[in-house]
């Protein structure tokens, strides 16, 4: 499977911040972000960048 690019918003303490992570799939790249940044995390996404 062709890896590709998804953009986030995370939560963080000093706000928001738009971060890219690279995965086979949407539930991988969720599934990295939230090993990243803690589950709950998320603010919005994980979308693939076109």
């Amino acid at each position: 499977m062709a890896t590709r690019t998804f953009k986030a918003k995370i939560k963080l303490k000093s706000g928001v911040q738009e971060v890219t992570v690279q995965a086979d799939n949407y539930f991988k790249a969720k599934e990295m972000l939230e090993a990243q940044y803690g589950k709950g995390s998320i603010f919005m996404g994980p979308t693939e960048k076109r």
